[in-house]
């Protein structure tokens, strides 16, 4: 009789974020315009686990719009295949390897199956020596680089985890010598899965719009950003949605008049009522006295969660060698500024004091390998931390 088993352990992942500037061809923006690329990757260490689970990052919609999917691997695998007669004779067997690896995730399939002919192999009576036989090992992945894509799937969409599965079936069946035989087959597998979200903006972004800054505090919602090359008849039209589709203007703000070439800083509190529930998107609509229109990034504020503390802001992000940092509220007192990557290594570090204002500047003096870090400022009397993210071109 045949019995067929797959031997597993634990599978130990890490997880790398990191942006990269390579696109997926055919994934382009409004105009033509390149879709922007974000990676991430699940390293594999060696496991012989017949069925593995992936959860990545999902991609938040208020960066801006998905537009593309990609999935890439690069796992490799070996198996190692055993048989054992277990009928009263000498036997002589012609056996039939078939292994199928699939890699699935919502509108991704990466298959590739293996097959392989072993014997005729005659082996001894059960119980006797000679009875059983080793093949392998094999590699049974053929096509170590597989490729998924997927358009801008609603899975891949908010702040939690998409999940992804990897699973090896199959086993040896005989073509010739009976049934009395048992088999198994042990696979290692181990390699690299990289999920690339590619994305363009929402609306057309202007530059005169930086620094934009939402948090909930004491049941309402407080806004700031800033303005450049403000002139007389330009106006600040906040915008509220419950769904990142449909918007409403919530008030306006005019601009001041100030010099070419200055920034001027500016709030808004909304008043939440009954009807708001949930998250809530807010963004700044900028018309100048021409009717030309620009919009700020989007943010989102949760409702349910608990009040927000004030925190901080960089512009540009992603950045290349200089970061404008703003607080979102007004700070007094020395704080140190650290530019941290991801397994909390301080790639920079500089020390700035302010006085009553909200902004701040680290230059970047080495320029660190692109990719995802932290940037974090801390002050020195009483050790409050305010954290956000920095993307490195």
């Amino acid at each position: 009789m045949k019995n067929l088993y797959f031997r597993g352990i634990m599978l130990l992942a890490c997880f790398n974020f990191f942006s990269n500037s390579s696109l997926y061809a055919q994934c382009l923006c409004s105009g033509g315009i390149p879709a922007t690329a974000i990676d991430q990757t699940i390293s594999i260490s060696p496991t012989t686990a017949s069925t593995l689970n992936f959860a990545f990052q999902q991609f938040d919609p208020t960066i801006g719009n998905l537009a593309c999917v990609a999935l890439h691997d690069t796992i490799t695998g070996t198996s190692v295949t055993g048989a054992l007669n277990t009928g009263p004779v000498r036997t002589a067997f012609l056996f039939s390897l078939t292994l199928s690896n699939q890699i699935t995730g919502p509108g991704i399939s990466i298959v590739n199956v293996f097959n392989a002919i072993h014997g005729i192999d005659t082996l001894e009576a059960s119980g006797s020596p000679g009875d059983s036989i080793t093949y392998g090992p094999e590699n049974i992945i053929t096509n170590p680089t597989g490729i998924g894509n997927a358009g801008g799937n609603a899975a891949y969409l908010g702040t939690g985890t998409v999940n992804f599965a990897y699973a090896i079936n199959g086993g040896m069946i005989t073509l010739q010598g009976g049934a009395n035989y048992k088999s198994s087959v042990t696979t290692v597998i181990g390699g690299i899965l990289k999920l690339t979200y590619y994305w363009c903006p929402t609306v057309p972004l202007g530059a005169a719009i930086s620094n934009f800054a939402v948090y909930k505090k004491s049941g309402n919602i407080s806004l700031q950003w800033l303005g450049t090359n403000d002139q007389k008849g330009i106006t600040y039209e906040i915008e509220y949605s419950q769904d990142n589709e449909n918007w409403h203007t919530a008030g306006t703000v005019p601009a001041g008049s100030a010099p070419i070439g200055t920034v001027a800083q500016y709030q808004y509190q909304y008043n939440t009522d009954k009807t708001d529930v949930g998250e809530i998107y807010f963004r700044i609509k900028r018309t100048d006295p021409e009717g030309n229109i620009v919009y700020s990034v989007i943010k989102v504020v949760n409702l349910q969660q608990e009040d927000q503390r004030p925190g901080i802001q960089i512009f540009p992000n992603p950045v290349t060698q200089k970061i404008l940092i703003q607080f979102d509220e007004q700070q007094t007192g020395n704080f140190t500024l650290e530019l941290v990557n991801t397994t909390g290594q301080i790639i920079e570090r500089k020390q700035v004091q302010l006085a009553g204002n909200s902004m701040a500047n680290m230059d970047l003096l080495n320029k660190p390998a692109r990719g995802i870090y932290f940037l974090r400022a801390v002050n020195q009397a009483n050790n409050k931390q305010f954290l956000t993210k920095v993307i490195v071109n």
